[in-house]
């Protein structure tokens, strides 16, 4: 069984992708999505883990595994969800961050000044920042994702080392916070703690140890107190 967290990218199998998005390209009114959905695993274009409906309990079950497939704006916007076997899945080895060689409609001149500064950041905090929402499948698909008032969603993955130093985490929010305020753009966005529980940064920097904070994992969403999170999280005060 594959180890399954939020925001995880997953790649179906493309000879069993053209069964599992059949229904989905026969329903009425979705004509103009067929030739993207439909060539989406033939490109080797990942789906994402997404939180299980109350309904598709039976088929996670049998070895199913939720995933869904975010469309672009031009596209209706729908988010797109599946089933897909556990044995038809594989992990997506690609790049999750933007870089110089990206080449899509929505990143311009100064959103790349922005992926720098980005970059940069995690390059002086040792925290490699990973795109999630639009960002991500506009620099995994070429396809118009980004429009002209569009956020950057960004997580920032932590390891036990960089959760349990205070004083290094410390500096990392403050400096993200600083270069949140010098980008074209609005910066949105998760730290992800370790055991995949994700707050959302701009919570954790206004936030007493005492405090509760929405926690998110893939298949739960829940206020917890601040300090639960890590053992010395009490001393970021």
């Amino acid at each position: 069984m594959l180890p399954l967290w939020r925001h995880r990218l997953l790649v179906v199998r493309p000879d069993v992708w053209p069964g599992i998005c059949a229904d989905t390209l026969k329903a009425p009114g979705n004509e103009a999505i067929r030739p993207v959905v439909s060539g989406w695993g033939e490109r080797g274009w990942p789906l994402i883990c997404r939180r299980p409906f109350q309904s598709e309990l039976k088929e996670l079950a049998a070895g199913g595994v939720a995933v869904g497939l975010p469309l672009p704006p031009a596209m209706g916007k729908q988010r797109l969800s599946f089933i897909v076997p556990c044995s038809a899945l594989s992990a997506f080895s690609g790049k999750l961050w933007p870089d110089q060689t990206t080449s899509a409609p929505g990143i311009t001149s100064a959103r790349q000044e922005d992926i720098s500064a980005l970059f940069a950041l995690g390059a002086r905090h040792n925290i490699q920042p990973e795109a999630t929402g639009s960002l991500l499948w506009e620099t995994l698909t070429g396809l118009a994702y980004l429009s002209e008032t569009s956020d950057f969603d960004v997580v920032w993955r932590l390891s036990h080392l960089e959760a349990e130093n205070p004083d290094a985490l410390r500096a990392f929010l403050h400096d993200l916070s600083k270069t949140a305020c010098k980008l074209s753009v609005r910066l949105d966005g998760e730290i992800i703690f370790p055991d995949y529980r994700a707050v959302q940064w701009q919570e954790l920097i206004t936030a007493d140890p005492d405090d509760e904070v929405l926690v998110k994992t893939l298949f739960s969403v829940a206020l917890m107190p601040l300090r639960s999170l890590t053992d010395v999280r009490e001393n970021m005060t």
